[in-house]
């Protein structure tokens, strides 16, 4: 048995259809599993990723909903219910945020960075557990701000960290219902994200440099690890976060 196969799996991608989440779509679609990709306004990368589904022949399909809402979360319960009435692994790329410093954070800034980022993740994994079993995965996208500080990066960073923590109850309670709880942590990817940062430029020179590898890893590389740890080659790893980013935290660069 190929413990890297994931054929007959039901997976839910939450920011599925563009960046690193349409890649970990595919990438788990090509290992067998059928995937529900998730997003909320951009509807041209959907049609993108339906017509990419369909010429590849893949089981991948999108869901429309928006995270902030309750209805929202209840639209993608009640598409996997409907579908497939089970779910094997939740990957939860979905991700919001301001860039900037702490003094120039408002209130309504941080909640819809916290609830996007956090609040939703927790709320949306409560109402489809009872539709895991044993062999359940969840996975979640995490960052380097999780752990270090980032430049104009305080209200993601702090959700990410808060995302991290949670994650880690989530797989002491829920390990001995048989769920696996795993998150990736990723240096700077080359995605749209890019156009939001604050001197992209710079902060892309500074991880080419920092980076062992001399090269920014693949949005393709991220969702191996996401595939491994969907899969049961991961059964030993439990709340742990892989970090993804070509060495850059442990080479001793300053910048």
């Amino acid at each position: 048995m190929n413990p890297f196969d994931l054929t007959g799996k039901t997976v839910l991608v939450t920011g599925g259809t563009r960046g690193l989440g349409r890649s970990i779509a595919f990438e788990l679609a090509e290992s067998g599993a059928t995937i529900y990709a998730g997003y909320f306004q951009n509807e041209a990368a959907a049609e993108a990723f339906r017509a990419e589904a369909k010429e590849r022949r893949l089981d991948a399909f999108t869901v429309r909903a928006n995270l902030m809402t309750g209805s929202g979360i209840e639209t993608y319960v009640n598409t996997i219910r409907d579908k497939a009435n089970r779910l094997d692994c939740l990957v939860y790329n979905a991700a919001t945020g301001v860039h900037r410093p702490l003094t120039e954070l408002t209130q309504q800034h941080l909640s819809v960075t916290w609830q996007v980022n956090v609040g939703a993740f927790l709320n949306l994994a409560l109402k489809l557990l009872p539709m895991m079993s044993v062999g359940g995965r969840i996975v979640a996208i995490s960052s380097e701000g999780a752990r270090r500080a980032v430049d104009q990066y305080g209200a993601v960073g702090s959700s990410k960290a808060a995302l991290e923590a949670l994650c880690r109850q989530m797989a002491v309670e829920w390990a001995g219902k048989g769920i696996h709880v795993n998150l990736v942590a990723p240096g700077l990817l080359t995605t749209d994200t890019l156009s939001v940062l604050p001197d992209a430029e710079r902060r892309m020179r500074h991880e080419v440099s920092a980076s062992p590898l001399g090269r920014v890893v693949s949005l393709e590389e991220i969702a191996h690890v996401v595939r491994f740890l969907c899969s049961p080659a991961s059964d030993a790893i439990v709340g742990q976060t892989i970090i993804a980013d070509g060495g850059k935290t442990i080479s001793g660069f300053v910048p």
